[in-house]
């Protein structure tokens, strides 16, 4: 289970439900979870307020390797 999964998890939201909230389709939220794409700066912002983190720890999750 990566980060995105287990913050999404945390704050029991379902990948559609949390797709709504970013204003994405759940697959695009899969594709995150599963590291097969990452998500732009917009989609960024949109998760760190989703999730009730920062912009820099949602960054971090995706871009820190």
């Amino acid at each position: 289970m990566n980060s995105l999964m287990a913050l999404r998890k945390s704050k029991g939201l379902t990948q559609e439900e949390l797709g709504k909230k970013v204003g994405v389709q759940a697959q695009s939220i899969s594709k995150w979870e599963r590291g097969v794409s990452n998500p732009n700066s917009r989609h960024i912002k949109e998760l760190a307020n989703a999730l009730g983190v920062s912009g820099s720890d949602i960054f971090l999750l995706f871009f820190s390797n």
